[in-house]
């Protein structure tokens, strides 16, 4: 009997509409293959292969996999439209409609140029190719905008349940049992709420919080005839059209799934003023930097690249300087022109560096300070822990510059600083610092975990694109009125809703 045929396509971009465009070389630097490329690097290139594709195919069982594409570039601004246009067009070419199914492992929040709804417009795409009755099911990160096109097209959708995230892998194998009920004849009704609430990022940790407690009581639902509940907070400060918190369901019929969908939606808007920002100024934090007793981790969680940020601003840099901390490590500042500096000059150099030498947001500063070069490194970093365990990454080139009593490690790739590798690459102890500050929003949580405990986490109050206090987002297409934005905001669970597939 010959093994089933299920298509695979990884698409993956959170958009931050204030970020610079994301184009075709920001997917090329960090993760592109289309085809061929693709069927060969799902064995070598596990950026690529991403852990919910191995998590599918290690559940799943013998199958022949049909590679489309693989398209990963991590968070950044708009999607250039004609980049998007070309993996449509991939897609067109490459996905047989004779498939016996097919899984889309996608981020959900996604902005192109041409298109508010790429995910949409790529989940429909799909369903056009493969007619009516070829499963479809989808992951999703659990900052996704869902829209009604993705529950129109798809058959089952299971977002994360873990901020940070660590569940990817555990994702890939619930919707690999749900091919498995789909291509024995099942069928599915799906539902989606959406609230007019935009949660603070740095309110989501799924281990504590209103946002632990909610999803750990959504998940709890999903017995039969419930497949899945997936409770998405949306990504706050990417200015989505289709932003706030939604939840999907996916059951045996369209009126279970609504009916749960709404139950689940207004619990989550009844405690919404549960959601508060607790973040710390510079000011205190270089304060509590002097405490040698107690090592702390601080997140520059208003520059984190994880979010579209440009992982370069200054502010926490240079006061830690004018205060004259030490036994400190930053980073990744992510520049450049830098990084290609240091290696110019080489190990055991000395010279001044002049910090965003080309950047023009005002919210990155410039800087210049007198640096040495303690270490230089290129190429792919085997990762181990956290959202990015499993696999490698490019950084480009890399420096690690010593500035009065600080280390810096500067990057060439923008990525959040929330894996221990790309700090141990250089030969450091992470255990040796009284001080680490890291530009990322949360997901550092659980790569530094071994190191630092959430009583020794400070989240800090600085500049950047992806700042938890919402009112310094300049919103241009996110629906209002939205709460915390506006004030007054009135909602109802029972008079919102849409629903697809089995009523």
């Amino acid at each position: 009997m010959p093994l089933p045929r299920i298509a695979l396509i990884h698409f993956h971009l959170e958009s931050n509409r204030a970020a610079p465009l994301t184009e075709r070389s920001d997917f090329a630097a960090q993760g592109l293959a289309i085809g061929e490329d693709f069927a060969q690097d799902l064995e070598k290139r596990p950026v690529l292969a991403s852990a919910g594709i191995r998590g599918f195919q290690e559940d799943f069982g013998d199958f022949e996999p049909v590679p489309v594409f693989a398209a990963f570039a991590g968070a950044g601004g708009m999607m250039d439209g004609a980049f998007f246009d070309e993996l449509l067009q991939a897609v067109r070419d490459r996905l047989p409609f004779d498939v016996d199914g097919v899984y889309l492992d996608a981020h959900g929040a996604c902005i192109a140029t041409n298109d508010e709804d790429p995910d949409g417009t790529l989940i429909s795409l799909i369903r056009d190719i493969v007619g009516p009755n070829t499963p479809l099911v989808v992951t999703l990160d659990l900052h996704a905008h869902v829209s009604q096109a993705m529950i129109a097209g798809a058959d089952f959708i299971a977002a994360y349940r873990t901020n940070p995230h660590v569940d990817q892998f555990e994702r890939g194998q619930e919707v690999a049992r749900a091919m498995k009920r789909l291509l024995a004849g099942q069928q599915t009704g799906r539902a989606l709420v959406r609230l007019p609430f935009i949660p603070p990022s740095t309110t989501l940790d799924t281990t504590r919080g209103p946002y632990g407690r909610m999803m750990k009581d959504a998940v709890a639902r999903a017995v039969d005839p419930i497949w899945n509940v997936s409770l998405c907070a949306g990504f706050s400060v990417g200015d989505s059209s289709k932003a706030g918190v939604n939840v999907t369901v996916t059951a045996d019929t369209s009126s279970v799934a609504l009916k749960t969908a709404r139950e689940i939606g207004q619990t989550f808007w009844d405690d919404r003023e549960e959601f508060q920002t607790n973040l710390t100024s510079i000011e205190d934090a270089i304060s509590l930097m002097s405490d040698e007793q107690t090592p702390r981790i601080y997140g520059d969680v208003a520059d984190n690249p994880g979010g579209g940020g440009h992982g370069n601003t200054i502010s926490i840099l240079r006061a830690m300087l004018e205060a004259g901390v030490e036994n400190a490590l930053v980073g990744m500042h992510v520049d450049p022109d830098l990084a290609a500096e240091a290696v110019q000059h080489g190990e055991g150099a000395k010279f001044y560096a002049e910090f965003n030498r080309s950047e023009t947001d005002r919210q990155s500063g410039h800087h210049v300070a007198e640096v040495e070069v303690v270490k230089l490194a290129n190429g792919p970093v085997a990762r181990r822990r956290g959202l990015y365990a499993g696999g490698s990454q490019n950084l480009g080139q890399c420096a690690l510059l010593r500035c009065a009593g600080l280390l810096i490690i500067v990057s060439s790739i923008r990525r959040q600083l929330c894996e221990p590798a790309f700090v141990e690459r250089f030969g450091l102890n992470i255990a040796n610092f009284n001080t680490l500050v890291v530009k990322s929003r949360g997901h550092f949580r659980a790569g530094f975990d071994e190191f630092f405990n959430p009583a020794q986490v400070v989240e800090i109050d600085g500049p950047g694109l992806t700042s938890p206090e919402l009112t310094r987002i300049d919103f241009q297409k996110t629906p209002r009125p939205i709460h915390p934005i506006d004030n007054g905001v009135e909602w109802r669970a029972d008079e919102d809703g849409l629903v697809a597939g089995q009523p």
